[in-house]
């Protein structure tokens, strides 16, 4: 994933060191490369080559500011405050606010602002990292190093003597979650910037500051009327500031599209807040509900479709190393590959943002676990997790009472969303920017404070859906079999006689990707996972009990827990970490 990096150090530091050739480029796209070196800091950025009024890297008197990703709200902050460039605007918030001014901006973007004269550094994400920031921290040579890789990281590590390491810890997590948990990476030595957090380097120490996390309290008090309407127009603004950053640029629309409820939601909104010429892309087997509907829906509302087959499996034994390089190998590659290998057909060249529903059943209900929250315990990490078979591994120094969130809610949220699914959805980063509407953090912050008795079984959603997209809750649900107009205990019902079915049947009929049903199937998909495993499985010789876990979940996992394994193998390889 394209991003920004830098170094702070007391060691002398190459005049020209530039760690922008580390980072994971795709052919046939163009990037937007610069460097800055000072006597004892370097910084660079290495970005796709799109929203480049959203990207800066300029130094303006002794400071050096850079932007990655996207400000939603740019263009309205520069009216308030009166300014016209962005690297302007930032200077003005932070002369007001400090550091703080991170809380003014809306969009998926990682910043970093340097002052040379007093060597102090701000580097901070979006609410939810959803470009996440990698760094080390050397105290007695008050050492930085930070970057949206992993393994740029790592290169900087090298260049200044210190050796990397695997961390056990990270390791397990990807073979039972499938992911990092909280700050975690696969290196000993490199952490994750907390969503929400700013990380200030000062005097040779480094600090993080929060300055945003979700919550549940205090539980909006109106009635369930009132609520839908306020959700209706928190959804409309997020909406319309995703596809208004694209005419912006003179970009065409692009959106995910299955027959899900949240990339209708998406495109329903859209269209009817007048937003057109909107190309849908949708990837699942061929002839399953997934393409059915979307194609449905394209046809009655004038959308371009375009649809990529995942038959049989074989994608996922495509472009495998590419894969586990773009996420750094912290998490699973194969819930990505069908995303990548779609996008590398498409040319999205005169896009602008790829627009998901990413989340969006989860914002409004689907991990709840009742009508009302639920406390912490043990049980949690088998819900969060993709296998258990290894997962009391993880007992030594993984324990729930530890975390510190509210409920059982946002534990699911940060854990898995945010260090999981947004992972997974850093594909698109390679090619564009993406954005989703639920994560818009005015309409989630406002969500996830709705009390539960109205999100739960995703009751309040369906009733959005009905009210305000009323013609999209005629098209089936591909999750239930049943179109969303339905009341929900017969859609429920319904969906549950559906899957007993499938399960009995192979499960064919039940996913968009029926990844054991293929197994069963594909003697050649058999043959290849096999033979990466052989060919992989001595990376880990100098673990032996790692090794021997990997071999254990390999035999005797699903072809998904096969797929955490070979995840793994792939990321120790390519990310070159050192022996005990």
């Amino acid at each position: 994933m394209p991003g920004i990096w830098g170094i702070i150090s007391e060691k002398e530091i190459e005049r020209k060191i530039n760690l922008s050739d580390s980072f994971h480029r795709e052919q046939g796209i163009g990037y937007l490369k610069d460097t800055e070196n000072f006597q004892k800091a370097a910084f660079g950025r290495f970005s796709v080559n799109k929203f480049q009024k959203d990207k800066i890297f300029r130094k303006i008197e002794e400071k050096l500011i850079c932007t990655e990703g996207i400000i939603l709200n740019l263009k309205y902050l520069l009216k308030q405050y009166d300014i016209e460039e962005f690297d302007e605007l930032i200077v003005k918030l932070y002369s007001q606010y400090d550091w703080k001014f991170v809380e003014k901006l809306r969009g998926n973007f990682a910043i970093f602002l340097y002052f040379k004269r007093d060597s102090k550094l701000i580097v901070f994400t979006d609410h939810l990292a959803s470009k996440p920031i990698y760094y080390f921290y050397d105290k007695d040579s008050n050492t930085l190093i930070f970057a949206s890789e992993l393994k740029v990281v790592i290169k900087g590590m090298r260049q200044l003597g210190f050796t990397p390491h695997l961390d056990i810890r990270g390791a397990y997590c990807l073979l039972t979650f499938a992911y990092m948990v909280e700050d975690l990476t696969l290196v000993k030595e490199i952490k994750k910037i907390p969503p929400g957090d700013v990380l200030i380097y000062e005097n040779g120490d480094i600090k993080l500051e929060g300055y945003f996390k979700l919550s549940s309290k205090p539980y909006i008090k109106a009635d369930e009327k009132e609520i839908i309407k306020e959700l209706d127009r928190r959804f409309k603004e997020a909406v319309r500031l995703e596809y208004e950053k694209d005419l912006e640029y003179g970009y065409s629309h692009i959106a995910t599209l299955s027959g899900g409820l949240d990339s209708r939601t998406n495109i329903g909104y859209a269209k009817k807040l007048g937003f057109n010429n909107i190309t849908c892309f949708t990837f699942s087997i061929s002839g399953y509900l997934d393409e059915i509907i979307a194609e449905k829906i394209c046809l009655d509302h004038n959308l371009e479709f375009i649809f990529y087959p995942l038959d049989n499996g074989g994608y996922l034994l495509n472009y495998i190393d590419e894969i586990v390089e773009s996420n750094d190998g912290l998490i699973l590659y194969s819930g990505s590959a069908h995303l990548y290998n779609c996008l590398r057909k498409l040319s999205l060249q005169n896009y602008g943002l790829v627009h998901t529903g990413m989340i969006g059943d989860l914002v409004v209900g689907s991990y709840l676990q009742g009508k009302t929250h639920k406390k912490l315990d043990d049980k949690l990490l088998n819900k969060i997790a993709y296998s258990t078979k290894l997962i009391n591994k993880l007992n030594d120094f993984l324990d729930v009472k530890n975390f510190n969130y509210e409920n059982d809610e946002l534990f699911a949220f940060y854990e898995r969303c945010v260090n999981g699914v947004f992972n997974g959805y850093r594909m698109i980063e390679q090619f564009t920017e993406f954005s989703s509407p639920f994560l818009h953090i005015d309409f989630l912050d406002y969500s996830l404070k709705i009390p539960p008795k109205y999100r739960y079984k995703e009751s309040i959603y369906l009733k959005l859906i009905r009210k305000y997209l009323p013609e999209f809750s005629n098209y089936t649900w591909e999750k239930k079999g049943l179109p969303p107009k339905y009341p929900f205990f017969i859609i429920n019902f319904y969906g549950f006689i559906r899957g007993v079915i499938g399960k009995i049947f192979g499960q064919q009929y039940v996913s968009m990707n029926p990844m054991e049903y293929w197994w069963k199937k594909n003697k050649g998909l058999q043959k290849k996972v096999y033979s990466i495993f052989e060919e992989n499985i001595q990376t880990l010789k100098d673990y032996p009990e790692l090794l021997d876990d990997c071999n254990y979940l390999f035999k005797e996992g699903s072809l998904l827990e096969k797929t955490q394994v070979l995840t793994l193998l792939k990321a120790v390889e390519l990310l070159d970490i050192e022996d005990k």
